[in-house]
């Protein structure tokens, strides 16, 4: 992230500051205080060192993980995304994959009580999901939770839209609804079809990277002429639901009778079955000025809602004493990770890429962007028939090689 700002000039947006608490349904689990040390020692009080053990964990996976922006800075390309996780952790990472963050955790030595109050809570939030989720995609949501994340100035939607304009793309603003194989001069040429305002339409590439999930609650659109058939893959995605609520906090339901007391801008839950919402928390603007402040916790404010089923009128009124506007935007947000047994592959074709099996080892804007550099220097690689750079062993030692 860092990176795409500091090429496309765009600005860190500003952070305002907040305190974070755990709310079990009926009282809150840990509270956030504004002194570290106090912060330390809760942590250690309720849950031993279980918290230190988790980030040495999370540090271990993310150290092995950076690993990957050498590797492509040398031009390394993978294939499948398990050669990609054997070249960054070996074994190890392709079994993160398969077996649950709570597993994994509790063989460091994190105790069941921090993983049912403090993980649960960071991975209801962060994926909608339980902490059966597998280990390697917890590693990546614990990592965001631990601060050091950017946002950009405006919204992260500059990035796409400054990385588009820097790349000079040219971008037919249509839906794409199948792509058939044809063959030229002995190479695979696709026909992509489209649809538009104007009609349908379509365009011939030699090479093709496909964004779209082909899980069959998602893919609505049909490949042509390949032997062996491409078909969609197992798994679905998981419902989300974000309303962005205009309001005054119900602190009551809270066990804070004077709004005026509360002190908390956003608010985790644990995994219990009578919650009806994962998170919530009061944000703030795209463009944050200097002279900007929270709301007071009596004030009207905006407040997002996470939960995975739209909010009817009464869990409204649990949550705010009376309201402005409510704005629901529904949406498959990430895979339902307990859906799959087995990773999607990278390469459907000779030149036919598959760009969103990533997805399914983690979801996140840093996985993505790892992926599609990897795609593009696949491509590359197999364009020019520089198999040395695809799927090598013992990367880290011919990269220290190089240098």
């Amino acid at each position: 992230m860092q990176d795409f700002v500091k090429i496309l000039g765009l600005k860190h947006r500003r952070e305002v500051a907040g305190k974070s608490a755990i709310f079990s349904g009926e009282h809150f689990v840990l509270e956030e205080t504004d002194w570290y040390l106090l912060n330390l020692f809760r942590l250690w009080w309720h849950y031993g060192i279980s918290f230190l053990r988790l980030q040495m964990w999370v540090e271990e996976v993310m150290e092995k993980f950076m690993r990957i922006y050498k590797y492509q800075a040398y031009g390394y390309a993978f294939s499948s995304l398990e050669e990609l996780l054997r070249s960054l952790g070996g074994e190890a990472f392709v079994n993160m994959t398969q077996r649950s963050v709570a597993e994994s955790l509790l063989e460091v030595g994190v105790t069941q009580r921090f993983v049912d109050d403090v993980i649960a809570a960071v991975l209801r939030s962060s994926y909608g999901q339980s902490v059966l989720v597998p280990a390697f995609a917890g590693a990546m949501s614990l990592a965001g939770a631990q601060g050091s994340t950017w946002a950009v100035e405006g919204g992260n939607k500059l990035v796409c839209s400054g990385l588009l304009k820097l790349t000079k793309a040219n971008v037919i603003p249509a839906r794409v609804t199948g792509i058939s194989l044809h063959s030229s001069e002995g190479r695979a040429l696709y026909q992509v079809h489209y649809e538009d305002g104007e009609g349908q339409g379509s365009g011939f590439y030699d090479m093709v990277v496909l964004t779209a999930p082909l899980q069959p609650s998602r893919s609505n659109f049909t490949f042509q002429n390949f032997e062996p058939p491409i078909t969609d893959f197992p798994g679905a995605f998981q419902p989300s639901v974000t309303s962005v609520v205009h309001g005054y906090l119900n602190s009551s339901y809270f066990g804070f009778p004077d709004p005026k007391l509360f002190p908390f801008a956003s608010i985790l839950t644990t995994d219990t079955p009578d919650l009806f919402f994962n998170a919530m928390d009061n944000i703030c603007p795209v463009n944050i000025s200097s002279a900007f402040r929270r709301k007071q916790p009596q004030e009207a404010a905006v407040w997002r809602v996470l939960s995975q089923q739209p909010l009817d009128k009464q869990q409204l009124k649990t949550l705010f004493r009376s309201y402005y506007s409510v704005q629901v935007t529904e949406w498959q947000a990430y895979p339902h990770y307990d859906s799959a047994k087995s990773l999607p592959p990278i390469v459907l074709h000779d030149n036919l890429f598959y760009l969103s099996s990533v997805e399914w080892v983690a979801s996140s804007m840093e996985m993505v962007a790892v992926a599609a550099k990897n795609v593009a220097l696949l491509a590359y690689n197999r364009w020019y028939q520089d198999l040395e750079k695809i799927d090598q062993k013992d990367l880290m030692h011919k990269v220290k090689t190089e240098l």
